[in-house]
């Protein structure tokens, strides 16, 4: 029977076995993982380049992303992507021309002529889509930087004509050499190589060159060295501090007397000219600093890469409402309906906008919308910006507080601060009038129906009175059948409809923005109390402004002329003279100005008071 495993234990087994036989690994053969730079600007997607070598130190090829993971702070992760890419090489030549350089050997060759041979046999044997980037430095100042074909290369050296024997050598052309290779490279990760061809420099430029290796190995320059002389002298203080020069720049040294055959410099690029570039899925959910290294499995033979630090800066994502109302008035479209469902709008469209404060934009998983801390909406795919919030529940006015979450693939989430919103519901009018309106074709037929009934009575009454006109005719002509009129019978009296009302002692003037006062009829002020709001249930005057509370203020009567203005907890306050009424009721005086919300009325009475005029006082002498 087949036993299947999932992938992740199949990565730990690997991450155990890497760093468990790492040690052991590297006894028998030392293979290298080379880890060469660490990107974690796309996070949480993570970049990381690597050059992987085996025992003999050779680039290996052929790798599959099954074959590498990542260790993160302690924790295996597969990879997502493996390519393999080469970026080439960004190479200086560097020819410390002088006197031993001009020696010549059995075959009257000079030292610098087996130079210049093995440099273009080299050259002339690079293919024309060669990576990498080409520069020469001499110490005559024979120099040309950045050359990116190898033709190019060959044509300079072939240019090159010196006589050795006049040239005095000098260290800077290594301290330009090593400049050049430090300069930005053509290509990203692109490995810096200089190969410094010199004769043996004197002891007291020992210090020098000792200090160049140290620059050079801060920049990471690779350093290869060619020690030209004879042999006798390659053992010498200056030509030990030449090798140390490689040695420490993880460079290799030669020594060519003039009889040897010179390296070929491609085995000094060969190895730095491919790289493998990785992505893998971060988990960290923490700010601070953390380690990455790339483990391999190299034909068998585990490798793992010295640990790089890096910096990363980790928080939650930010949600933010988009212009969230202030207030949502609720009302049915027609009075003719009663129907409290009806209310419109039946939901209400909320934004929200996210951002992420450390830089690192990623996917959102989930946005909740809370209303009152319950769940109004949840968002689980795009787009997670929008929300319906469904208003159908609500039938009375109210205060709501209102507040999103935000959730990121990572499992970072945040809440916004409560922003309160005012559902406003606008009861249907109710009375006299309204069951009027809703009913008018009843009321039409009833009163088509009323009308017939009377005019049958009319023609039914109109023929009994004329069969005893006659009667009555002749009872007009007998002054002794006449009635005699009630001498006490007030002919002035009016019925009680048609009697002139009496005026309201006070009223109340609407005014204009400018404190103007408007067109329309004044509110007369003859009830003990009158409401003021927006809910008909709640307020006798209704007053259709958003600045209005439901139930808003109240205007009370006492002993006949005074009256006093209360407010009842409104959400924009009543004003008199534009000072707030809280607490207790105010009394009003003649042409207080009173604010309700947003509108402005003028307190008057029907009969202004008098005004005391002045008084004259007599000062005594």
């Amino acid at each position: 029977m087949k036993v299947c495993f999932p992938r992740s234990f199949f990565l730990f087994s690997l991450a155990l076995i890497l760093l468990i036989s790492a040690p052991l690994a590297r006894a028998q053969a030392p293979a290298q993982v080379e880890l060469v730079s660490l990107s974690a600007e796309g996070f949480p997607i993570i970049a990381a380049s690597f050059r992987p070598y085996d025992g003999e130190g050779n680039f290996v090829y052929g790798l599959a992303a099954a074959d590498v993971a990542v260790m993160e702070s302690g924790n295996p992760h597969p990879v997502n992507s493996l390519e393999q890419l080469q970026p080439g090489v960004q190479f200086v030549v560097a020819l410390n021309t002088g006197p031993g350089l001009a020696t010549r050997n059995a075959q009257a060759i000079s030292r610098l002529d087996g130079v210049l041979t093995a440099l273009r046999g080299w050259a002339d044997a690079r293919p024309a889509d060669n990576p990498d980037d080409l520069s020469l430095v001499t110490s005559d100042s024979y120099a040309s930087t950045h050359l990116s074909s190898p033709a190019a290369f060959l044509d300079l050296l072939a240019g090159y004509q010196t006589d050795a024997r006049n040239v005095a050598p000098t260290l800077d052309t290594l301290s330009r050499a090593i400049d050049i290779a430090a300069e930005p490279t053509p290509r990203p990760d692109m490995r810096r190589v200089v190969l410094f061809i010199s004769p043996i420099p004197d002891v007291d430029a020992i210090p020098i060159l000792q200090s160049l290796a140290a620059r050079a190995d801060e920049l990471g320059v690779c350093i290869h060295v060619w020690i030209v002389a004879s042999r006798d002298y390659f053992n010498t203080t200056g030509a030990t501090a030449l090798k140390d020069v490689a040695i420490r720049t993880d460079g290799t040294y030669f020594t060519y007397s003039g009889e040897e055959t010179l390296p070929d410099p491609d085995s000094y690029l060969a190895p730095f000219r491919d790289l493998y570039r990785l992505t893998y899925l971060s988990t960290l959910t923490t700010s601070g600093e953390h380690s990455l290294s790339v483990l391999a499995n190299l034909d068998g033979q585990p490798a793992v890469s010295n640990p790089r630090l890096f910096s990363l800066d980790v928080q939650p994502p930010n949600p933010m409402f988009v212009s969230p109302p202030d207030q949502i008035v609720r009302r049915v479209p027609d009075i003719t309906i009663t129907d409290l469902t009806a209310l419109e709008p039946a939901t209400q469209v909320v934004e929200v906008l996210v951002e992420f404060p450390d830089g690192h934009t990623r996917p959102l998983v989930r946005t909740t919308l809370y209303v009152d801390d319950q769940i109004a909406d949840e968002n689980l795919e795009p787009p997670f910006e929008l929300f319906a919030w469904d208003l159908s529940g609500y039938t009375s006015s109210g205060q709501h507080m209102l507040r999103v979450e935000a959730v990121d693939t990572l499992g970072l989430s945040q809440v916004t601060l409560g922003v309160p919103v005012t559902v406003t519901v606008i009861q249907p009018p109710s009375g006299l009038m309204i069951f009027l309106t809703r009913n008018v074709v009843w009321v039409v037929l009833g009163a088509v129906g009323v009308a017939g009934v009377i005019l049958t009575l009319v023609l039914l009454l109109g023929g009994r009175r004329r069969s005893g006109r006659g009667r009555s005719r002749r009872n007009v002509l007998d002054p002794v059948t006449q009635p005699i009129p009630r001498a006490d019978v007030n002919r002035s009296a009016r019925p009680p409809w048609s009697r002139r009302a009496k005026p309201a002692p006070a009223y109340l003037q609407r005014l204009r923005p400018d404190g103007q006062p408007m067109t329309a009829p004044p509110i007369p002020l003859v009830e003990e109390q009158i409401t003021f709001g927006t809910d008909p249930t709640k307020a006798e005057r209704l007053v259709s402004d958003p600045s209005v509370s439901p139930l808003h203020a109240r205007l009370i009567r006492k002993n006949e002329d005074e009256y006093y203005v209360k407010d009842e907890k409104s959400v924009a306050g009543t004003w008199v003279n534009y000072e707030p009424v809280s607490g207790e009721p105010r009394r009003l005086v003649h042409g207080d100005v009173i604010q309700i919300g947003q509108l402005s009325y003028r307190f008057l009475y029907n009969k202004p008071p008098e005004r005391p005029g002045p008084r004259l006082i007599t000062e005594k002498k």
